[in-house]
């Protein structure tokens, strides 16, 4: 199960690039790293909600089928993607 340690990652990544746009769409900024933010907007508003959300479910799926333990997965990296997950949930909707 290396994958869903792998895609438990790369959904981090993406959510902190949520965070980043989110900071960036409330602060002032001065269009000084477009090319950089232009990036961190796609990961951070277009992949990041539907990929938490099915990482989430699928490794919640993974974990009381007991097909996985929490050993093979680092257990902090899933309840911070849960936890963005809900501040997703609540800044979408």
């Amino acid at each position: 199960m290396r994958w869903i340690r792998f895609v438990l990652k790369f959904t981090f990544i993406c959510n902190l690039c949520f965070i980043l746009g989110q900071i960036l769409r409330i602060s002032a900024y001065d269009h000084s790293f477009d090319m950089i933010v232009s990036h961190v907007l796609v990961l951070g508003v277009g992949v990041a909600f539907p990929l938490n959300l099915v990482v989430c479910l699928v490794t919640g799926v993974l974990l009381l089928l007991k097909k996985i333990n929490w050993k093979q997965l680092p257990p902090w990296l899933f309840l911070c993607n849960v936890g963005i997950l809900v501040v997703q949930l609540i800044v979408s909707y």
